[in-house]
């Protein structure tokens, strides 16, 4: 049994070394042909228009093939929309180079997302990301960010900016995930309805209705998500709904709508395991958490819109919005329970003639957090009878951001600068005996995020270079955490503060039909936050030292034939601490970020002979450390998913369905797809599901 595991990881390293040439090869290949046709492309009559599209990620309307940064867009082809299960946003993110979405199988935690490599220090949801959607920031004035309410089986369109923006979004702009749930323009009516079934008691419906109205557009849908989940004590019910419209007021003037509602009431949390738990049962859960009945129930609703006007000074938009939240989350050293207000406006002005373009604007958010913990009961879904916090936490975020872009022939020049204030305040409401004890406070902090960039247009490729900064506030959750105890805000922590500098190349081989996208980057983070456990398991925070973040990005997309697509994404992260220690005063420079891997390479294959449709992709993850020390790691893997459906079936004039069979991890890979970096006593292991299906049909007229 041991020559066979022995000679299985022999095959499995022989595997990622031949992927790594074999992209090698291709990225060669690439390189050559681009330099042939860039001189041959002078004599090249061929035109092609596409259709213009206008990355709205940084507050304001912009060419991805103009501005000097790295920035990817994914829309999801009909087929894809109609023909994959998309239950996690892994499953349509893997194309992005850089952008990485660790699916942990657990809604109580929500999916992990690192943009090179930050993010990582996030226990639950999202840290040190921007995300966005429909228009609506579900990143709030704190700087967190909660994804249940994302439904990735709506995701159209996805703009990334891979790399710190603050210049744009300010506090937590590591990078920025802008989603659109909004249907094409030429889908003026349809209905839409799927019904998938799969492993693990996995079954979810979606409806969608799109509709015009006159000049007037609207697009509704709600989706209704049941599983056990691959481990045990990780069951799931979730539903969520989501609303787009745009109205046209006059010939220059519009409002559009957004919307979206999400209800968890069951989310069960199996808690992370050591090492030689993962080899004994990798579906087991920690007997702590289901005797403490660990766990999530959450309401999250949104509502917004946005108003823009051509005028004679520029385009003029001002966006609105509000969030409420309810949570009761038991977890068992604490049981929390959060309601929250939050919402925010936003007003821009933009304009451009034919020596500059120009863009300024104000942008405020505010958050009401009214938190409670108590102690857990152990073993009964009520809260314990001892009251902690009792606690109305308030985060307000005013900024003032501006932008200009000069065309120099075939030069660009953009220029960037924005200022945040951010206020963070604790209203004590709990009885204490001695009423001088009282832990209210406050915190305040303000950031000036400068960014700068140039581009150069050769034939169908643009160089770029560009400087950008970004800023990340430790968030209400963090700063309530206080290793000393009680309610307030911690003193102690500060935010985090990031320089990048990036180069790169993107462009098109029309000959070829293949497209290419590299780039080069290297970070700077001072004051970094970083995560460590009590021996209660409760996540604390604190600045420590510098840390130093560089790789390379890569992505080829060839589409060979009319019915042949294929794909390679490569990521290279080389992310270290260069100053810092553990509590102990141990020295950790030189020793690699945990959590981070080293290389990432994806694969993808669609291919579409009349009259089925095939899929097949590929992730290749390095070994990488998963504790501040380096004396631990999450072992490497290689994943094979595949789909396969049919074109559309026409059952009559307007009526089409579209069956479909999804697998993932084909060959039955053990591995861990997640981690929970520097938890104790080992445990820092999420296991992912072996070989599992999903089936389902999908209904249009």
């Amino acid at each position: 049994m041991t020559n066979l595991r022995l000679r299985f990881i022999k095959i499995q390293q022989f595997c990622e070394v031949k992927l790594v040439r074999i992209f090698s090869i291709c990225f060669t290949i690439t390189c050559t042909i681009w330099l042939t046709a860039s001189a041959q492309s002078k004599n090249d009559s061929l035109k092609v228009n596409l259709k213009p599209i206008n990355v709205y990620a940084t507050h304001y309307g912009i060419s991805p093939e103009s501005t000097p940064l790295s920035v990817s867009y994914i829309s999801r082809s009909n087929a894809e929309y109609d023909k994959t299960p998309a239950l996690t946003l892994d499953r349509i993110t893997y194309k992005i180079p850089g952008l990485w979405v660790s699916n942990r199988e657990n809604y109580a935690l929500g999916e992990r997302i690192t943009i090179r490599g930050l993010g990582w220090r996030a226990a639950f949801g999202v840290r040190g990301i921007q995300v966005i959607m429909d228009g609506i920031p579900l990143t709030t004035a704190d700087g967190q960010s909660v994804l249940n309410i994302v439904d990735p089986a709506f995701i159209r369109d996805m703009k990334v900016i891979r790399g710190p923006a603050s210049a744009f979004w300010g506090n937590s702009s590591g990078g920025v995930l802008y989603l659109s749930t909004r249907p094409p323009k030429d889908i003026d009516s349809q209905v839409r309805v799927r019904e998938m079934l799969g492993s693990y008691g996995m079954g979810k419906t979606d409806v969608q209705l799109t509709q015009k109205i006159g000049l007037s557009r609207f697009s509704a849908y709600t989706s209704y998500l049941h599983s056990d989940g691959y481990r045990d004590y990780s069951k799931v019910r979730l539903s969520r709904t989501g609303l787009t419209g745009s109205i046209p007021l006059t010939g220059k003037s519009g409002i559009n709508l957004f919307g979206a509602y999400e209800s968890m009431p069951e989310a069960r949390h199996p808690g992370t395991l050591t090492k030689q738990q993962v080899e004994q049962d990798p579906r087991q859960a920690r007997a702590y958490f289901v005797d403490n009945n660990a766990g999530k129930m959450s309401r999250q609703g949104q509502l917004g819109g946005t108003y823009h006007d051509v005028t004679g000074i520029g385009t003029f938009r001002a966006t609105v919005y509000g969030i409420l939240r309810d949570l009761k989350n038991p977890l068992p050293f604490v049981y929390i329970k959060l309601h929250r207000l939050a919402g925010g406006v936003r007003f821009t002005l933009q304009n451009e003639n034919e020596y500059f373009r120009w863009n300024v604007g104000y942008g405020g958010k505010l958050q009401h957090d009214f938190r409670w913990n108590w102690n857990n009961s152990h073993g009964t879904p009520l809260p314990g009878d001892s009251l902690t916090i009792d606690q109305l936490e308030q985060v307000y975020n005013q900024a003032v951001f501006g932008n200009i872009m000069v065309p120099l022939n075939k030069w660009k020049i953009s220029l960037s600068l924005r200022y945040d204030w951010l206020r963070f305040t604790a209203d004590d409401h709990l009885q204490r005996p001695n009423p001088g004890n009282s832990q209210s406070g406050s915190r305040n902090f303000q950031a000036l995020s400068p960014s700068a960039g140039i581009s150069y247009q050769i034939n169908d490729s643009r160089i770029y270079a560009s400087m950008s900064t970004a800023f990340e506030a430790p968030t209400t959750t963090e700063l309530v955490n206080r290793p000393d105890g009680g309610g307030g805000y911690n003193p102690d922590i500060k935010p985090e503060h990031t320089l990048n500098f990036e180069t790169g190349v993107k462009g098109q081989i029309k000959a070829a039909s293949l497209t290419y996208d590299l780039a080069l980057y290297t970070l700077w983070i001072r004051d970094m936050l970083m995560p460590y456990e009590s021996a209660s398991e409760r996540v604390y925070y604190r600045n420590e030292g510098k840390t130093h973040h560089w790789g390379i990005e890569a992505k080829v997309d060839w589409k060979a034939q009319r019915n042949f697509n294929l794909g390679v994404t490569y990521t290279y992260t080389h992310a270290t601490f260069v100053t810092a220690q553990t509590l102990s005063n141990q020295s950790l420079d030189h020793h690699a970020i945990p959590g981070i891997p080293r290389q990432r390479l994806d694969g993808f294959i669609r291919w579409s002979p009349d009259p089925l449709w095939f899929s097949l992709d590929a992730e290749s993850v390095n070994a990488y450390y998963v504790d501040n020390v380096n004396t631990a790691k999450n072992e490497g893997y290689i994943v094979f998913n595949g789909r396969i459906s049919t074109k559309s079936i026409r059952l009559s004039s307007g009526i089409s369905v579209d069956p479909f069979i999804s697998i993932k991890n084909i060959f039955n890979k053990q591995y861990n797809g997640s981690v929970q970096v520097n938890a104790t006593s080992g445990r820092y292991y999420e296991p992912a599901a072996g070989r599992n299906w999903a089936a389902g049909i999908t209904l249009r007229y």
